[in-house]
């Protein structure tokens, strides 16, 4: 099995251009790779460097993500990195692609845009191995094939050039076409009460991290990243606090905005408890701390919590609740912020105006584009519509019958 340890910085002899000044480098430390057998993994920590210190990528948080889980199918499936058979069915790359992830995708373990981006960092780092030549392969033998796929034009000069052409790769996950409110998939007030049942079996932090995407809408990096510092001792008189959140206390926003979201009495009270406790106590001193912002959850390493590891819970969770409910389970973690959104502007619209309740969902849920805050509205207008067609249709079939 795979496991990733962050390195440290480092310096490194300066050998051109030479500087009587500056005699070493100093090189920023990066995921570093290696095998169940505890062997370095050199191509993969080559391109981590590569990325953290040529590249300066901010963040490589989803590349490492996808790179250990192509390394864990490679080790469980006795495949190697760098053997490619002629035939496309036999590759690595493609049975990644096919037998992992589309199957995860289909199942709902993962969402189809996460499976893209996986396929993506994996097709990025055969290309720079290849541009690197660690691998020199024949053509038949190649990790995959390019081609030219053609994109429908959606700019303002559409109908000059209705569609352009791009190059990609025939492992491109094309993820399926829906309509806006259908991407929505809430939780009903049935999954819900199923749902916090068998949450209660969870650990501390995976408890804190669900409650933290259902009740205050935050998306997955974000409740892993939610800073200790924003804890605070409850006050009974407060039914709902603000909280600013953002890349100045450390949570990984999208789009790296600030924003204020709204945290309930109750889950203050059960982030404070454990803030405080014996538990995370012990977890922090297994860790050195790295960078001003420590987070409030940590895993068994004194880390900070990942989406890797939520992830875990949240399968275990899934098949926990197929079991006691003899029925699918048929959502996401991010589905749990779809149901925040959707139930608090299904509770606001009870008191405010339709725009007022709209902004304060849009603020607290960060949304960049007015857009994304419409498709709850509609969602919840083809709800309300069709629990009106229902009650109408149980009237008339009741006249009836009578």
């Amino acid at each position: 099995m795979v496991f990733v340890v962050h390195s440290s910085s480092f310096d490194v002899p300066r050998i051109y251009p030479s500087d009587r000044h500056q005699q070493t480098i100093q090189l920023k430390g990066f995921p570093t790779f290696y095998s169940q057998h505890g062997e370095y993994i050199l191509p993969v920590n080559l391109w981590f460097h590569y990325l953290v210190n040529i590249k300066q990528e901010v963040d490589v948080s989803s590349a490492v993500r996808a790179i250990k889980r192509y390394w864990h199918f490679l080790e469980a499936n006795g495949y190697e990195w760098n053997v490619f058979p002629a035939s496309n069915a036999l590759k690595p790359t493609y049975r990644f692609r096919n037998d992992d992830l589309l199957k995860s995708a289909r199942n709902g373990e993962i969402a189809f845009s996460t499976a893209s981006l996986y396929i993506l960092h994996v097709i990025k780092f055969y290309e720079w191995a290849m541009h690197e030549q660690l691998l020199s392969l024949s053509e038949a033998e190649r990790p995959f094939n390019y081609q030219v796929v053609h994109i429908a034009n959606t700019g303002m000069m559409s109908h000059l050039h209705p569609r352009f052409a791009i190059r990609s790769t025939d492992l491109r996950i094309r993820k399926p076409a829906r309509h806006d409110h259908q991407k929505l998939n809430p939780l009903s007030e049935h999954e819900l009460s199923r749902f916090a049942h068998c949450l209660k079996q969870g650990s501390d932090e995976f408890i804190i991290h669900q409650l933290l995407q259902i009740q205050s809408g935050l998306r997955v990096e974000e409740a892993c990243t939610f800073p200790y510092s924003a804890v605070q001792a409850p006050d009974r008189h407060t039914a709902r606090y603000e909280v600013e959140i953002g890349p100045f206390n450390g949570v990984h926003t999208k789009y790296d905005k600030k924003r204020t979201i709204e945290i309930p009495q109750s889950l203050m009270q059960r982030m404070y408890e454990y803030a405080i406790g014996e538990r995370r106590y012990l977890r922090a001193q297994r860790a050195i701390p790295t960078g001003q912002h420590i987070p409030l959850l940590l895993n068994r390493q004194g880390t900070s919590f990942t989406s890797n590891n939520v992830q875990q819970h949240f399968r275990r969770l899934k098949q926990a609740m197929t079991r006691e409910g003899n029925r699918p389970f048929p959502h996401r973690t991010h589905d749990l912020r779809a149901t925040y959104g959707t139930y608090r502007l299904d509770s606001l619209l009870a008191h405010l105006p339709e725009g007022d309740a709209m902004a304060l969902v849009m603020a607290w849920m960060g949304h960049q584009d007015e857009k994304t805050t419409w498709k709850y509205l509609r969602y919840l207008r083809k709800e309300h519509a069709n629990q009106s067609a229902v009650l109408m249709l149980d009237v008339i079939m009741a006249e009836a019958l009578q």
